[in-house]
C-alpha cells in the first residue's frame, strides 16, 4: 500500500487529473488498485467492520504525517506542503478502493448467507405443505377445520413470500433489479382470485373488489400477485381495525389502474416519498401503535417500475389511504 502511495506521489499530475481523482473518476489500472482491493477483501474475511477498516487508514495517515513533521525542512516547506497534499490524495484514493471492495465482498457474503437460509427453510416449509395436502384429503373435516386449513395455506404462502422479499431486497441492493417475465394474462380474473384467497385468510375483514371485465395484457403474473397481495395485506394491517378494504381495477387511456383503499390514520406528508424507498417504520405520533411498513412497499415500487408503470399514494383523514398503480397495457 505504501509503495503504491509513493508511486502515485512521484507521478506527474495536471489540475484536470487532480480534479478527476478528487471525484473518484480517475481511471486506474489493476496493478494500481491491487493492494487496496486485497486489503478490503481481507478485512471482510477477518471480521472487520467499516469503522475498523477506516480506522486503519486514519492511523496510517497519522503515523506518516507525524514522522513527516519530525523531518520537515523549513527551507523546502513549499515542496513538502505539495507532497503532503499528494500524500493525502493518494491515501484517500486507496481508502475508497479498499472500502469499495470491502462492501462488495460483504454483499456477496450476505447474499450467500440468505441463499443458505432460504435453502434451509425450504425443507421444513415443504414438509408443512405436504402435511396440509394430506389433511385436505380427509372426508371428515368440518367447515371450521376446512377454514383453518385455508388460512394456514395462506400463512404458509405469505411466509414464503416474506423470505422471497428478503432475498429480492438483497438482489435489489446489489443493483440487479427485478426480473420481469411477461405473458398474456387476464388481470381482472387474476385480481379477483387474489382477493378471494386473501378473504379466506381474513374472514373478519370485508374485502370488496370492483373490476372491469377482460383487462388483458402482457404482464408478469407472479410479480403482480406479489404486488397486489402486499398492497391489500398492508391495507388490512395498517387500516382502522375491522374497517373494510376496497379494491378497484379498471382501464383508462391504455393503462390498467389498480387501487387499494382503506380507512384509518392518514400517512403523514413527510414520509409519503420515503415509504417506498426501503424498510420504513413510523409510529404516526402514536406511541402505542407502531407501524412497520416492511420491505413490501419497496418491492411493490420495484415491480411497478419493472412493468414501466407508476404508483401513487393519497392519504387524508376524510378520504382514507389509497394506493393506485398504473400499468401500461401491452
Amino acid at each position: 500500500m505504501l509503495e503504491r502511495i509513493a508511486e502515485d506521489m512521484d507521478t506527474s499530475q495536471t489540475n484536470a487529473e487532480q480534479e478527476k481523482k478528487s471525484k473518484g473518476n480517475k481511471a486506474l489500472k489493476s496493478r494500481e488498485t491491487k493492494a487496496a482491493s486485497e486489503h478490503g477483501s481481507q478485512r471482510v474475511e477477518l471480521g472487520f467492520g467499516i469503522m475498523q477498516l477506516s480506522s486503519e487508514f486514519r492511523a496510517l495517515r497519522a503515523s506518516i504525517l507525524r514522522l513527516w513533521a519530525e523531518k520537515i525542512r523549513a527551507e523546502n516547506w513549499e515542496t513538502d506542503f505539495h507532497d503532503m497534499i499528494r500524500f493525502n490524495e493518494a491515501i484517500d484514493e486507496a481508502w475508497m478502493i479498499s472500502l469499495d471492495h470491502f462492501q462488495q465482498k460483504l454483499d456477496q457474503s450476505k447474499n450467500w448467507f440468505l441463499g443458505v437460509l432460504w435453502h434451509d427453510l425450504r425443507n421444513p416449509i415443504s414438509a408443512v405443505y405436504g402435511a396440509q395436502a394430506i389433511l385436505k384429503l380427509s372426508q371428515n373435516l368440518s367447515e371450521k377445520e376446512k377454514g383453518i386449513l385455508q388460512r394456514s395455506d395462506f400463512s404458509l404462502k405469505r411466509m414464503t413470500e416474506l423470505i422471497n422479499n428478503l432475498l429480492e431486497f438483497t438482489e435489489l441492493n446489489l443493483g440487479r433489479g427485478v426480473v420481469i417475465n411477461r405473458s398474456l394474462i387476464d388481470l381482472s380474473e387474476h385480481s379477483e382470485k387474489i382477493v378471494q384467497e386473501i378473504q379466506l385468510a381474513y374472514p373478519k375483514i370485508d374485502i370488496t373488489i370492483d373490476t372491469t371485465d377482460n383487462i388483458k395484457g402482457k404482464w408478469d403474473a407472479s410479480r403482480l400477485e406479489q404486488m397486489m397481495t402486499n398492497l391489500i395485506t398492508n391495507a388490512i394491517h395498517h387500516g382502522e381495525p375491522g374497517s373494510p378494504v376496497k379494491v378497484n381495477l379498471n382501464s383508462e387511456e391504455g393503462q390498467a389502474l389498480f387501487s387499494v383503499h382503506n380507512q384509518g390514520t392518514p400517512i403523514p406528508e413527510g414520509i409519503k416519498d420515503k415509504i417506498f424507498t426501503d424498510r420504513f417504520t413510523n409510529n404516526n405520533e402514536d406511541t402505542t401503535k407502531e407501524k412497520n411498513y416492511g420491505l413490501g412497499l419497496y418491492i411493490v415500487k420495484e415491480i411497478v417500475e419493472g412493468h414501466e408503470g407508476k404508483i401513487e399514494l393519497t392519504s387524508t383523514q376524510e378520504e382514507g389511504t389509497i394506493f393506485t398503480v398504473a400499468l401500461p397495457i401491452h
